[in-house]
């Protein structure tokens, strides 16, 4: 799948306006390099709007109003995909996440979801406070650990703070069976579990989670926040989101020590 395609125009506004930038100028028969022309940029600058790398400027929305005669319907997507949440952004995180062949992610709370034992995922919904069916989303977050056992899986980074192993949600039982699991997958190949001890003192982390996607040779990013996050599909705001990981990880213990401190815990 190209990258064009992932891009699903009703998961959110600047993804709606990625698609319709490629749906006009094809239903006109114009090349990039043809568009690229009306709007006076490069045509790898109209590949990478399509593609939803780069978000567009105003100005060259408002060209393209001109050119095409369509009443103002880029420069008005444009202001409201500037202007507006997009609610429903998880749905297109998911296709990224299917497509991923990198992933990064800082959970400084609970264990993310691709990590989570089936006992671990039903009690923390259950006592999430959100108006859940328990059994539908633990059958849905546990679907998703499916792209960990394809047979070429993507390379998964985890940072996680070591109040998450000292936590215990369910049960210290549902504890234990969590933390090995947490040792069993750290051991795989292409993947590395990392603990950033109390210690370390306050993090760029301590600000919300952090998840970060490389699908085919685009990154996109995920921010956390009280009740709900933020997908993060291009522009500089990728590189913030970037650098705050990796500092992150510049006060994490190294991969062994990391599972060490996690059977630790599991058998205490």
């Amino acid at each position: 799948m190209s990258v064009r395609e992932s891009i699903d125009p009703n998961s959110s506004l600047w993804a709606w306006l990625a698609f319709d930038l490629w749906f006009y100028r094809t239903q006109r028969g114009l090349s990039l390099a043809q568009t690229a022309l009306i709007v006076r940029v490069t045509r790898g600058t109209v590949s990478n709007w399509e593609a939803g790398r780069l978000r567009p400027r105003v100005s060259y929305m408002q060209r393209l109003d001109q050119a095409w005669n369509t009443g103002g319907h880029f420069e008005r997507l444009h202001m409201f995909a500037c202007s507006g949440h997009d609610p429903d952004w998880y749905k297109q995180y998911l296709v990224y996440e299917r497509a991923a062949t990198n992933i990064e992610i800082y959970h400084g709370k609970t264990v993310p979801a691709l990590l989570q034992t089936e006992a671990y995922t039903r009690a923390l919904v259950a006592d999430g406070g959100y108006e859940l069916d328990v059994a539908k989303e633990t059958e849905a977050r546990l679907k998703r650990q499916e792209i960990l056992s394809k047979d070429d899986p993507p390379y998964l980074w985890v940072l996680l703070d070591q109040e998450v192993l000292e936590c215990t949600v369910g049960s210290p039982e549902v504890m234990r069976e969590q933390l090995g699991h947490l040792v069993e997958v750290g051991r795989l190949p292409r993947t590395v579990i990392r603990v950033v001890l109390r210690s370390a003192g306050r993090h760029p982390g301590h600000d919300g989670a952090i998840q970060i996607l490389r699908v085919g040779s685009r990154e996109v990013a995920y921010v956390g926040a009280q009740l709900g996050g933020r997908l993060i599909e291009g522009g500089d705001e990728i590189a913030a989101v970037v650098l705050r990981f990796a500092q992150i990880g510049a006060a994490a213990l190294s991969k062994k020590d990391s599972l060490d401190l996690i059977e630790q815990m599991m058998r205490t």
